[in-house]
């Protein structure tokens, strides 16, 4: 899929940071930009990067997918202080203890430690759809360590909520190998030592976010809960909120 570069916000001090406008819906319509952003860990944006987001974008509501652990070692103490920026913690993991699956494919045990998220953490999706939902929220940013796993799942509920095709979502999803490795192998990358042989867009992706896993995923979600908006539902997100999402999400 070629991409719309307005997709990736590039700023310092984060390197996961896109929108999710600009995506076609099965009916026609189109995802609205600066309205929804996913993103990485943003916790240490140095203030010309913050000004992008909350000045240049507007930017009202921060979204923390992290555990206590992971905001313990480095808090939202950027964007979450900020006078123009509400923020929230919405722990998507918690305490839980992720099933093992021994399998040399790393489709399925990404594909597992989602359908445990899904099935015993539906509530915190809930939670964190209803925290956008709300009057004066817009725009948003949802984030947790990486821009993958967590962030990935909740921008395949919002996307498949106004009925972007799920090759589309799966497509999204991948893009985080694009812009990931530069945490390994940037001027200023998180993992030190990394072997930039070991981070291609291409490796990188079969490894940690092959589309099948996103499609696999969805599936689930039909097959398991009876499709997003049952599951969404089923986690407290009322009509009005569905109604407010899809509203604000879509033009």
């Amino acid at each position: 899929m070629k991409q719309d570069p307005r997709r990736r916000i590039e700023i310092d001090g984060a390197y996961n940071v896109r929108d999710i406008g600009g995506y076609e819906t099965a009916d026609g319509r189109t995802t609205r930009w600066e309205t929804f952003l996913r993103a990485d860990n943003v916790s240490t944006l140095p203030q010309y990067s913050q000004d992008t987001l909350t000045s240049t974008i507007g930017l009202k509501t921060v979204i923390d997918l992290r555990r206590q652990v992971e905001i313990d070692g480095q808090p939202d103490n950027v964007l979450g202080r900020s006078p123009n920026v509400i923020y929230h913690n919405v722990d998507i993991v918690g305490d839980m203890v992720f099933d093992q699956v021994e399998s040399e494919e790393p489709r399925h045990k990404i594909h597992a430690s989602y359908r445990n998220m899904l099935d015993r953490r539906g509530r915190m999706f809930g939670e964190a759809l209803r925290v956008m939902a709300r009057p004066g929220a817009l725009p948003a940013m949802y984030h947790c360590m990486g821009g993958q796993d967590r962030t990935g799942l909740i921008s395949a509920l919002l996307l498949g909520l106004v009925g972007v095709p799920k090759e589309t979502i799966a497509a999204d999803y991948t893009l985080t190998a694009e812009y990931r490795i530069f945490a390994y192998i940037g001027p200023n990358p998180e993992i030190p030592n990394a072997n930039p042989a070991d981070y291609t867009p291409e490796n990188y992706r079969a490894r940690n976010c092959p589309p099948e896993v996103m499609l696999d995923t969805l599936e689930y979600l039909d097959d398991r809960h009876g499709g997003i908006e049952a599951f969404v539902r089923s986690a407290g997100v009322t009509e009005e909120d569905i109604a407010a999402l899809r509203a604000a999400l879509v033009e």
